[in-house]
């Protein structure tokens, strides 16, 4: 008889708990869902749920917004429409690590009774369902973590920061969505909740570590969510997942009582920011949480209100990377950016083709900052429940030791020289014509999602340098992977990485990648959230022309 071990029955118990949490009422039969062979889920809700529910959800964050500012639709209308959808969202792709639509009606309900009361809204998002990131704490509502060491079936006594400040903005928090263990990895699984797929094709992987998110967004169970970024973990996920992302700087949006492995430590800084079915929703969730003013909450955020920025009238100029000389990216990131320099140009703009500062010494420092502890962290919650962890978190516990002092002061120094001769670079930035940028354009990973669960992430250095550089990116979602237009060729073996490039091209079956979504990365330097919004969508307005 096979001996089931105590952390395994731990993660059962949670999972039968979550799954107690969903109401049957709410749940499509099993058997009346798609076969495990229908991989592109992303229109069954169509199938399944009710013209009602249907027309709200498919409207945007901004959209909803206004309808019931206008009382169109009551909070509880539209709480119940995402509720139900979110539910065969996680009944087709796995994302639920939280539900309680419980708590999320009551509050639906007093927004409802305060605008029939007044005639007014409580703020700019009043009743708009919002999906979060299993790492943000909600009063009444468990943290896990993706680790079984975390289950202790003790529900938080006090919000995150950022989930108070978007209750006074009218916020409906529902369910929480699922991350890798550690959250150290672009997947979503973990030993206690599995792992989530992607809802263009369920072979593939939704992206991580705030893969939950980019799921239920795609599926539109929400039509915003909140995600973290440490290393392109809300970019990647709304690249896999084909929907809008935004990695603000460090310091402008609120990180206070969030969650996290690594947790305090500075070497890299993660943060937390949007991801969302439209651009202008991006912008809708900005703006309504800055004017929370949330530097009077976090002292680490800098008191920079929301100004809106006018595009200027002129052509603008975008540096376009399409390959940053370490790991050449797969046949659909290729063509996706491409798609995008030729609608630019249809558009009027400049373009030019642009290589960043020095990408490897970036990615040495960008290691070195991740595995400053040794994996001592990640390995400590581990080894608590004698839990195995996840393949994917290995790259960052094994072989490395954790930095002295002296050691760590020297790794701060080389950090700020490479960021200071990088900031020196992007200054001397010019067109063939001689104009300065208004952005860079490059990918947001090598490939266009990957099978799930075969740890064939290889190369996250398109989006873990903006992090170490902190500059501000916004993620549009461009094409999708076909095997008919995107063939497998040999590998480029032009770049500097040149082993992790040939297993990655290796890697490269076209069938295996079909449909899955392709997004590009719009970047500017550090607190420019608003600028980049606005050329953000120039460069969307261009791909929809």
């Amino acid at each position: 008889m096979t001996m089931v071990a105590p952390w395994e029955v731990k993660a059962a118990a949670k999972r039968a708990k979550l799954a107690a949490s969903i109401p049957k009422e709410y749940m499509i039969p099993e058997h009346e869902l798609p076969p495990a062979d229908r991989l592109d889920v992303s229109q069954v809700p169509k199938e399944f749920l009710s013209k009602e529910v249907i027309e709200i959800t498919e409207l945007t964050a901004t959209e909803i917004v206004d309808a019931i500012a206008k009382g169109k639709y009551s909070a509880v209308e539209v709480t119940t429409a995402f509720i139900k959808r979110a539910v065969l969202a996680h009944q087709l792709l796995n994302v639920f690590t939280e539900f309680f639509p419980e708590i999320a009606l009551k509050r639906a309900a007093e927004l409802d009774e305060y605008y029939k009361s007044t005639g007014k809204t409580i703020g700019p998002i009043h009743g708009l369902p919002i999906s979060l990131k299993d790492q943000f704490r909600v009063k009444g509502v468990e943290t896990c973590m993706g680790y079984v060491s975390w289950i202790t079936n003790e529900p938080e006594k006090e919000n995150s920061t950022i989930v108070d400040l978007l209750l006074n903005a009218g916020a409906v928090f529902f369910v929480k969505t699922n991350i890798p263990t550690s959250l150290m990895a672009a997947e979503s699984r973990n030993c206690v909740f599995g792992q989530t797929v992607n809802a263009y094709n369920r072979t593939l992987a939704p992206g991580g570590s705030s893969g939950g998110e980019g799921a239920i967004v795609s599926m539109r169970g929400a039509t915003i969510g909140i995600g973290t970024d440490i290393g392109g973990s809300i970019r990647i996920p709304s690249s896999f997942s084909g929907v809008y992302g935004l990695r603000p700087s460090h310091e402008r949006f609120p990180y206070l009582k969030v969650a996290n492995s690594l947790e305090f430590s500075e070497a890299i800084v993660s943060v937390d920011g949007p991801l969302a079915v439209s651009l202008p929703d991006l912008t809708l969730f900005s703006k309504a949480l800055l004017a929370q003013e949330p530097w009077k909450h976090d002292p680490r955020v800098l008191a920079l209100p929301f100004k809106d920025y006018e595009i200027p009238p002129r052509p603008l100029v975008f540096a376009i990377e399409s390959n940053d000389g370490l790991v050449t990216p797969h046949p659909p990131v290729l063509r996706a950016i491409k798609i995008v320099t030729e609608a630019l140009k249809d558009a009027g703009h400049e373009v030019f083709e642009f290589k960043p500062y020095k990408p490897d010494e970036g990615w040495n420092v960008v290691m070195r900052a991740f595995t400053v502890d040794g994996g001592e962290n990640i390995q400590g919650d581990l080894d608590r429940s004698g839990e195995p962890g996840i393949p994917d978190i290995q790259m960052f516990i094994k072989g490395y030791k954790a930095l002295t002092m002296s050691e760590l002061f020297t790794f701060n120094k080389d950090k700020l020289e490479y960021k200071t001769a990088f900031l020196e670079y992007m200054n001397c930035v010019r067109s063939p014509s001689g104009k300065k940028i208004d952005a860079w354009i490059r990918p947001t990973t090598v490939s266009a999602s990957v099978p799930a669960g075969q740890l064939k992430i290889r190369y996250l250095g398109y989006t873990a340098l903006l992090n170490l550089l902190d500059y501000t990116s916004v993620v549009i979602p461009v094409t999708k992977a076909d095997p008919a237009i995107d063939v497998a060729t040999p590998a480029p073996g032009n770049g500097l990485f040149n082993a992790i490039e040939q297993k990655l091209w290796e890697d490269y079956v076209p069938e295996d990648f079909t449909n899955g979504p392709v997004g590009i990365q719009v970047i500017g330097g550090r607190l420019e959230e608003e600028r980049m919004l606005a050329v953000a969508g120039v460069v969307d307005a261009a791909l929809k022309s």
